[in-house]
């Protein structure tokens, strides 16, 4: 009896645990605040389709009437946004506080906050992006700073995180941002920061799709494997990357680190790319630029670079517009050259999403600098890992990425429980949901046990498949070199024929199947299909007639 009364008591404080939380993240949503710009019908538009989607009541649309350029002046930033929405978030009585008696040198009228009762602060596409140099306002008392910070260009969005500091905030350089890194902010930090985030992208319709995909991940928990390319300029860019990828694999996603000076391109396995983390590229390029490629709803992708978000409504200038446009659901970039020590940390992004924060909290975390050049997009609510694995499990993923789920609780088996039991788990999936990655997964679990036969059998699936997706095609590559390997290169070469076949194949791509093929023919004996597969590689990498140089007389 007395059993009953601790165990029924323990679930009790369970439930009003659960209770507690769900009704945090109910007055979270309700506390939401969107910022609209009231001269471009679309950025209205979808700040209304956010609030509907979400449950936001649409009192908290705030509609401003600024630029819909994505650069502006200080001066149309202070008369057009920073003011007008301190005003607006007063008068609704959103915070509270002393107003400063005059304007600062910027012209803006700052306050010492009391009271905040903003969660999240999300700009919408039309409201600008980025604020340009104005050498004219710059502090006199500068000091010794260095010439590359005397600046006071920078992010829309970094500004307003700074909306209610202290009226000494200086939009010369960067202000420290003490939420980063910080596990316990006191109540005097969350009042006086910000939490910002935007909805934005190349167009209207592909920042709603945004927030429908970022809304069907939270249902069905974020499914894909994840992917790091390292071996970028500075030693501790990568070591940031490293612990990334460490914190990926310790969530059991299946994790591929291209460690080179070799980038992740379209002759690397990059099908269902759950979480893509990268450096340093100045503009998408590859998979990333692909109309076609298939990527998981609620994905996260960040590649890190000076420069990344210059723009956000181009698809081939810096990376946040391509992102968004291919369906990543959270991303974050810098509208200027920020430094690499005062940019997000790409690990502390991750840790913090990966330990059930919301992407609007993992943005201040993974922040060293405001009022600089930091934006990210992304739905600030966004919980990526707000269903568990085992939650996934147990509900029975379904789509075409659910054998991911399953692939993750193959790795966990692996870590936690034992090899064979992670085989008779991954042969128990295969045979209910067949899928390439699956059976990929299947036969190397087998190849490590000594079972060739049945490592090679797991892979005869691929003969009934003569059509491959984009995405697809590095993995079946994979897979007929893993044929090979076993010893049915018959297979591996009629499975490089079909590839070889594929129509719109990049050339890269194709240079790579074209030499693959070719070593696989050559050991079966097949000299002239190796031959004419080796000429063909070598002239698609002899550069065009018009770049050779010239003969001499």
């Amino acid at each position: 009896m007395i059993f009953r009364k601790q165990f029924f008591s323990a679930l009790c404080l369970v439930w009003l645990a659960l209770v507690s939380v769900a009704s945090a993240n109910a007055d979270e949503v309700e506390r939401v605040i969107i910022v609209v710009n009231a001269n471009d019908s679309s950025s209205v538009g979808i700040g209304e389709y956010y609030a509907e989607k979400r449950g936001i009541p649409k009192e908290n649309i705030i509609a401003l009437k600024t630029s819909t350029a994505e650069t502006i002046t200080i001066r149309e930033y202070v008369d057009s946004i920073y003011n007008p929405l301190l005003s607006e978030l007063l008068k609704a009585d959103w915070v509270q506080g002393a107003r400063s008696r005059g304007p600062d040198r910027y012209g803006r009228v700052a306050m010492s906050v009391a009271l905040n009762r903003v969660s999240y602060l999300v700009t919408v596409r039309g409201v600008p992006l980025r604020i340009s140099n104005d050498p004219t306002l710059l502090e006199s008392n500068l000091g010794n700073l260095p010439a590359q910070f005397s600046i006071n260009k920078g992010s829309v969005d970094g500004e307003l995180a700074l909306l209610l500091a202290p009226n000494t905030a200086s939009m010369t350089a960067f202000v420290p941002n003490s939420l980063f890194e910080n596990k316990s902010p006191t109540a005097v930090d969350l009042s006086r920061l910000l939490r910002v985030s935007r909805l934005d992208g190349p167009d209207p319709i592909t920042v709603k799709k945004l927030v429908d995909r970022t809304l069907e991940a939270e249902a069905d928990g974020l499914m894909g494997r994840a992917y790091f390319d390292i071996g970028g300029p500075h030693v501790t860019g990568d070591e940031w990357f490293n612990v990334a990828a460490d914190l990926a694999e310790a969530a059991y996603f299946d994790t591929d680190v291209e460690a080179t000076k070799k980038r992740i391109g379209l002759n690397s396995r990059y099908d269902a790319p759950a979480i893509y983390m990268g450096w340093y590229k100045q503009n998408a390029y590859g998979p990333w630029v692909l109309p076609r490629w298939s990527v998981p709803a609620g994905a996260i992708g960040f590649h890190l670079h000076s420069f990344s978000a210059t723009t956000v409504r181009s698809e081939k200038t810096g990376w946040l517009g391509a992102f968004v446009k291919q369906g990543y659901c959270a991303t974050m970039g810098n509208v200027y050259e920020p430094y690499l020590e005062y940019t997000h940390r790409p690990h502390r992004l991750l840790e913090h999403l990966l330990g059930g924060h919301t992407f609007g909290e993992a943005i201040l975390y993974s922040n060293p600098s405001l009022s600089w050049m930091g934006v990210a997009i992304g739905d600030p609510l966004y919980r990526p890992f707000k269903v568990a694995l085992s939650e996934q499990l147990v509900e029975g993923p379904e789509g075409p990425f659910a054998s991911y789920v399953h692939l993750r609780e193959i790795n966990r088996l692996k870590a936690e429980v034992s090899r064979g039991v992670a085989l008779k788990y991954a042969r128990d999936c295969f045979m209910a949901q067949p899928s390439l990655a699956l059976a990929y997964e299947l036969s190397r679990l087998y190849a490590a046990e000594g079972q060739n036969q049945e490592s090679i059998e797991a892979l005869k699936i691929i003969r009934y498949i003569t059509v491959f997706a984009t995405d697809e095609q590095v993995l079946v590559m994979k897979i007929a070199d893993q044929l090979h390997q076993l010893g049915d290169s018959e297979l591996a070469l009629e499975t490089y024929e079909k590839l070889i076949k594929q129509p719109n194949l990049s050339k890269t791509l194709r240079i790579a199947l074209l030499e693959g093929g070719a070593v696989v023919a050559e050991a079966l004996g097949n000299a002239v299909q190796s031959s004419r597969w080796i000429l063909e590689a070598r002239q698609l990498k002899a550069p065009p007639a018009s770049e050779k140089s010239p003969v001499k007389k």
